[in-house]
């Protein structure tokens, strides 16, 4: 049996932590065992769902304080950890989306005898200095380096790597991401939402990256064009309270509903009528996937990797575009047929047991 230590699940709900939960979920247990090191919370989401697919009282969750908030004493718990554990694991599999988490593995990797995996799950970020500081080391040390997309590529592991790098697609459960005209129908009642109301739907952390700002201004202008439009805001986020404050400022409050975070986001996107997303950066997101999975126009920045176009419900438009103009095309978009685009994601090589056999392969080598 290969034994593989995760680094990259956090308290929060994210395209990482969720990619971790279905590989894992959807792995060959009899072949592959996780272990996961966390570092700056005291508890993970899908702690508890990876626990329970597992079955076992044996130990699958280290933690370990913050580098960036404390790192002397990071260092001393990482060293106790790698001490006690360093030999136990065939690869340790850092998914990331900063070359500077390359601590929690380095110095480590050159005293025990695991292989260290890089995976960039991330297009871009606010920090390219310190970024390119740690990428030699990254480039260094690991002995294979993944990636959801070319531009995740060119983040983590600089230009001259960008045909190097094994892809890895982002893949979801397609079965569970399909258009269920029930559930919309469930949810829309437990909301108070009529079936003939326009509803904009994002489901994402409240963060800088999202750029929930630019989702406020466009939906300003589609409500100029349709009346009754909603917009559903699904997660949370250090940002959710300005983001409200904002809403507020700007007449909006009425229209929009703030649905926290959600475990079974599959019935928000039948409930929706389109996905919007004007990231500032980012490398594949997998809600992107979702969505067009569920059949939903969606309406992503030029700053999303042009490989989120998988259907032609996906559209790129430059966050230089104005906000009216983006409300123009939105509301005029239309949503047909949308239970067979779940049979398009699959494919189209995004399904999660593609995925799973892919990166089991990665674990052979």
């Amino acid at each position: 049996m290969k034994k593989v230590l995760i680094i990259g699940l956090t308290e929060r709900m994210g395209g990482v932590e969720t990619f971790i939960y279905n590989t894992t979920r959807f792995s060959n247990r009899e072949k592959y065992e996780y272990d996961f090191l966390v570092h700056g919370t005291e508890k993970t989401v899908f702690q508890d769902e990876i626990s329970e697919f597992y079955g076992d009282s044996a130990k699958h969750f280290y933690y370990v304080t913050s580098f960036k908030k404390n790192p002397i004493k990071s260092f001393k718990e990482l060293s106790r950890f790698y001490k006690e554990h360093g030999n136990d694991y065939d690869y340790v599999h850092l998914q990331t989306g900063a070359t500077s988490e390359i601590v929690y593995v380095f110095p480590f990797s050159l005293f025990y005898r695991f292989k260290v995996i890089s995976h960039s799950h991330n297009g871009n970020g606010y920090s390219p200095v310190v970024n390119s500081l740690f990428r030699p080391i990254v480039n260094m040390i690991s002995y294979k380096e993944l990636s959801c997309s070319a531009e995740a590529t060119e983040w983590l592991f600089g230009k001259r790597k960008k045909n190097k790098v094994e892809i890895i697609n982002n893949g979801i459960d397609t079965r569970k991401f399909t258009f269920n005209s029930t559930q919309r129908k469930e949810l829309r009642e437990k909301y108070g939402i009529s079936e003939e109301t326009f509803v904009v739907g994002h489901i994402g952390r409240f963060s800088e990256q999202k750029n929930h700002k630019m989702i406020l201004k466009i939906f300003s202008e589609i409500l100029k064009l349709r009346e009754d439009s909603v917009l559903m805001l699904v997660g949370a986020g250090e940002l959710k309270d300005s983001v409200e404050k904002k809403a507020h400022e700007l007449g909006l409050t009425k229209n929009i509903i703030f649905c926290g975070l959600q475990s079974k986001t599959n019935k928000y996107y039948s409930a929706f009528d389109v996905f919007l997303m004007p990231s500032l950066y980012e490398g594949l997101p997998i809600v992107g996937i979702e969505a067009q999975s569920e059949g939903l126009p969606c309406f992503f920045s030029r700053n999303v990797s042009e490989q989120i176009c998988i259907t032609d419900n996906a559209h790129l438009i430059p966050l230089e575009e104005s906000a009216d103009n983006w409300a123009k095309l939105i509301v005029n978009s239309k949503c047909k047929n949308r239970e067979k685009y779940a049979k398009l994601v699959h494919e189209n090589g995004y399904s999660i047991q593609s995925t799973v056999n892919t990166l089991e392969k990665v674990y052979e080598v």
